[in-house]
């Protein structure tokens, strides 16, 4: 092979391992700043390099992460942090389901001996909370996907989405029949918490301006 094609091949092996760290940014700040930056980085590249090196990539991944940690440009504080809340209590649904299944059989072996005519009906509920984990995974995500990007409903669906929850944690206190252990009813106290704090941010003052600008005076 000559050596302009490997000239070639390691050029364009270097510019798609910059351009995968690239993705991580914002995709606005990527629409107006990647080709620039792509061309410094190829610029001050080393002859012969065929892939980023590791202290490039980490001051990359670094610069994307401030910049994901950060509002949106006339994003308030207080919408920002609400979509990073949901996030967060996507996360505690995680770690909530992974609890309840590494303590399934505890569970069920002392209910089994406290009352073994609940069993089944108790394993069956715990069940289903296992197989809704998944959903509820998935509105939090879309929740604070939909309220970052302004979708003024996503409120409604926010304070609707903390009633269920609500319901679920107050039927779990109710229930007669320990199904999870103080680990899991920590987890999903937090989760409330969290849902109950977001649900106050997006419908704060500045929240409210951001969702629903005021509409121009007519001259």
């Amino acid at each position: 092979m000559s050596e302009p094609m490997m000239n070639a091949n390691e050029s364009s092996g270097l510019e798609r391992g910059y351009r995968r760290l690239l993705a991580w940014y914002p995709r606005s700040f990527r629409r107006e700043n990647e080709e620039e930056i792509l061309a410094v980085l190829m610029a001050c590249a080393q002859d012969g390099q065929t892939r980023p090196s590791l202290e490039a990539a980490l001051d990359l991944l670094k610069g994307a992460v401030r910049m994901r940690l950060r509002p949106r440009p006339g994003q308030p504080r207080t919408v920002f942090a609400a979509a990073r809340l949901m996030c967060l209590a996507a996360l505690v649904e995680l770690a909530a389901v992974l609890t309840m299944a590494a303590t399934a059989g505890t569970v069920m072996a002392a209910l089994a001996r406290s009352d073994p005519a609940a069993v089944s009906a108790s394993h069956a509920r715990m069940i289903a909370n296992e197989v809704a984990a998944p959903l509820v995974i998935a509105v939090w995500l879309y929740l604070a996907w939909a309220v970052s990007r302004r979708r003024d409903p996503a409120r409604i669906a926010v304070a609707a989405f903390f009633g269920l929850i609500t319901m679920s944690l107050l039927a779990a206190l109710s229930a007669g029949a320990p199904l999870y252990t103080p680990a899991v009813f920590g987890l999903g106290a937090a989760q409330w918490f969290v849902a109950l704090v977001s649900l106050v941010l997006v419908f704060t003052p500045a929240s409210n301006r951001f969702f629903r600008p005021a509409e121009p005076v007519p001259a």
